[in-house]
């Protein structure tokens, strides 16, 4: 490391032996090592509540306000089993939500785990309608397994490139995942065509890009996530380049966006300079 070396190179200016300064070095460096290893892995598996407050000038049916819940990124897989599962469930129904989001990546590339694991009957117990589109990892080899069937059968209704109204008039739209080359996605244009935009809507959308399309559509409120916020810092710099909004609440003209940094974690279970989240939107309408 070219601190330790520093460090090893400046002590011959002072009275420290040689030795004893590679062997405290080696400590120093041993330490932090560690330090930062236990660190990350809390900050993987333990997360945290980010609250936003967001007002939309439309009306829907009822109620004046909705709680709404929303997780992205829970690669539930090996490494992310049936434990991370329940205490995700857990956290958000300790919410008391109106209604739950998942705007993709839920599995991480596999089904067998998830289904192995007893995921489906887990996310079954979150006691609030569950909407979710699919993220780049929701994918699986075999042709002949549904994914979509999968999951709509895991106590979520999948939407993949649909549009659906609630009986308040709350529009959702979820697309599909951007990642997938062999799939065409149906153009935001078009899956708006038929929508009430004098009503609210719920855009979900994976990979936050193209703001200014959904801005130019008429959505109200874009939640995503994809970006982990890096997961393990400095990456953080590069996804902050890479996107208008990498992490967090940005509002775009009459668009509101929020991306979260997500509930799980991709490849190593570490989050340096991110930490595992789950989201609670506000959600007022003020016409």
């Amino acid at each position: 490391m070219p601190f330790v070396n520093l460090f090893v190179f400046f002590t011959k200016y002072t009275k420290i032996p040689k030795e004893k300064a590679k062997k405290w070095a080696g400590i120093i460096t041993l330490t932090t090592v560690s330090c930062l290893f236990v660190y990350g892995i809390y900050n993987a598996f333990t997360p945290v509540v980010r609250n936003y407050e967001i007002t939309i000038p439309k009306k829907i049916e009822g109620k004046k306000s909705l709680n709404i819940v929303m997780a992205s990124d829970m690669h539930f897989g090996d490494l992310s089993g049936a434990k991370q599962a329940k205490k995700l469930v857990k956290n958000i129904n300790a919410l008391n939500p109106d209604l739950v989001l998942f705007p993709g990546d839920i599995i991480d590339d596999n089904i067998e785990p998830f289904l192995r694991r007893g995921i489906p009957d887990i996310l079954k117990e979150i006691k609030a309608p569950v909407y979710a589109s699919m993220g780049n990892h929701d994918r699986e080899d075999d042709k002949d397994v549904d994914l979509v069937q999968i999951f709509n059968e895991s106590g979520m209704r999948m939407l993949d490139d649909e549009v659906v109204v609630l009986d308040n008039g709350l529009t959702i739209i979820g697309r599909k995942d951007r990642g997938y080359r062999e799939v065409v996605r149906a153009k935001l244009a078009d899956l708006m065509k038929n929508v009430d935009v004098s009503k609210p809507n719920i855009l979900l959308d994976h990979q936050p890009y193209d703001l200014d399309i959904a801005e130019k559509n008429n959505i109200d409120l874009l939640v995503a996530g994809h970006t982990h916020r890096g997961q393990i810092a400095p990456a953080h710099l590069i996804t902050k380049r890479i996107y208008e909004n990498d992490w967090g609440y940005l509002k775009k003209g009459n668009l509101h966006t929020i991306v979260s940094s997500g509930y799980g974690f991709w490849g190593t279970p570490l989050r340096i300079g991110s930490q595992s989240e789950i989201v609670q939107i506000k959600l007022t309408f003020q016409p």
